[in-house]
């Protein structure tokens, strides 16, 4: 065998597509698990069976993201929704359909009550439409927003960055597509077929070994997929080892509310001073000043670190610093088409999609933790007795700001706060499942 057909384990790439194939096992065989407990289970433990598959997602997605895996966990977390929307809609069947726990409230004609419910009937069509919702959102999906704001991720970041993007969206599809054909199978099955007495050989090839046996096969074939990808994608120069033990650096320039942008060859505006190093895990205020000057020729100028992330290729990372230029000196740094925006033009910008990825989630991220940072505790309790308050925020401020934009915890505040509905339910979630990422640095 050739080397060329030889697939390096050790390369990001093959990181990356393998985990992407481990999400599609994680979340097609959750449903699959499920769906095979319904041959031996009674129904009335399916919807716990079901809770417990989405305790145990959550868990092992908060685990992999804690531990700095590389991954994508946008099928995991349908998988979850999907299980916890069918564990309500089966337990809501045992209690209004069955004299499980209290007397039936609904009484159908023909109806068994030793079989409540089909779970594939269940599943499939609930996962379908978690496949589709997710779809539609497209990066506005929340996980994918939380993914960008922790983790800086999204599409065009590199080469692998964009696999990702597109390979989960495909996932989503090929999978919506298998629930909505296998769904519409059994429901012919069910109206034409199946007789609401007993649970025979046909009914469980139908209902619950077809959906596994679909589940089984597309294993193999998205084995055969990523294995294909991956050596294709190792032959790309974006990909190689060299080419990703690197550190980007990048410098938003601000001169007191404005910050300083220049259009790039793809249309965007972007930050005009970024450099790429040889890889380093932190960079100090020294060096970086040294550089900043380097680049950019200036020497009176302010500087705050303000957080290093991950890029989806391993080994490689992005180091951001804010630089402060005083008034007197802003016209320095102007290079033939640069311009400073306001925050009016910043909104804009963002609202209008031609601020470059990058730049814009270094600034959303700036503003989400600030915003937290001075309205709530750690708790997500409110600081101010005043419901729905906001306190200002300036650009001007940040090198003021005590607050470590590196702590993720300010993230879940933002997210989950007393000013949220049902705070204290997910609050209780998160604990027990320990979803949001902590980190132990102290203000």
């Amino acid at each position: 065998m050739g080397t060329e057909n030889v697939v390096d384990r050790n390369s990001p790439v093959f990181h990356v597509l393998f985990a992407m194939w481990r999400n599609w096992a994680v979340c097609f065989g959750a449903v699959a698990l499920l769906l095979g407990f319904a041959l031996f289970t009674a129904k009335t433990w399916l919807p716990f069976i079901a809770l417990g598959e989405v305790y145990i997602l959550a868990s092992l997605i908060r685990g992999a993201f804690s531990q700095g895996m590389t991954g994508c966990a946008l099928l995991p977390r349908v998988a979850q929704r999907t299980l916890l929307v069918a564990a309500i809609i089966m337990l809501a069947i045992n209690l209004l359909c069955t004299d499980w726990m209290i007397t039936a409230r609904v009484r159908l004609e023909l109806y068994n009550s030793e079989i409540p419910f089909i779970t594939s009937l269940v599943v499939l069509p609930v996962l379908a439409f978690f496949c589709g919702l997710s779809l539609l959102r497209g990066a506005d999906d929340p996980h994918c927003r939380r993914c960008q704001e922790e983790k800086g991720f999204y599409a065009g970041d590199s080469v692998l960055g964009t696999l990702f993007y597109r390979e989960a969206r495909y996932q989503l599809t090929i999978l919506l597509l298998m629930s909505v054909l296998m769904a519409a199978l059994e429901y012919w099955y069910y109206f034409s077929k199946y007789i609401n007495t007993n649970f025979n050989a046909p009914d469980r090839f139908f209902f619950i070994f077809m959906p596994i046996g679909v589940y089984v096969v597309s294993l193999v074939v998205m084995a055969g997929r990523y294995a294909s990808m991956a050596r294709l994608y190792m032959a790309l120069d974006e990909a190689k080892p060299e080419r990703v033990n690197t550190s980007r650096v990048r410098f938003m320039v601000f001169s007191g509310d404005e910050l300083l942008v220049r259009r790039g060859d793809n249309g965007l505006w972007d930050t005009p001073v970024e450099t790429i190093v040889p890889m380093r895990t932190a960079m100090g205020p020294k060096e970086a000043r040294l550089m900043f000057t380097e680049l950019t020729g200036a020497e009176n100028f302010g500087l705050r670190y303000c957080f290093t992330n991950a890029t989806l290729a391993s080994g490689a990372n992005t180091i951001h610093y804010a630089v402060f230029i005083p008034d007197n000196e802003r016209e320095s740094m102007e290079s033939e088409g640069d311009r400073w925006f306001n925050a009016y033009f910043i909104d804009f910008a963002m609202a209008e999609g031609i601020m470059a990825p990058a730049l814009a989630t270094e600034l959303y991220r700036i503003h989400t933790i600030t915003m937290a940072w001075k309205t709530y505790d750690r708790k997500g309790n409110r600081l101010y007795p005043i419901k729905h308050y906001h306190p200002t925020f300036r650009l001007s401020d940040l090198p003021d700001w005590n607050v470590d934009y590196d702590d993720m915890s300010w993230l879940a505040v933002a997210r989950n706060n007393e000013d949220r509905r049902f705070f204290r339910l997910r609050r209780f979630w998160n604990k027990i499942t320990g979803v949001f990422i902590r980190n132990d640095r102290q203000q």
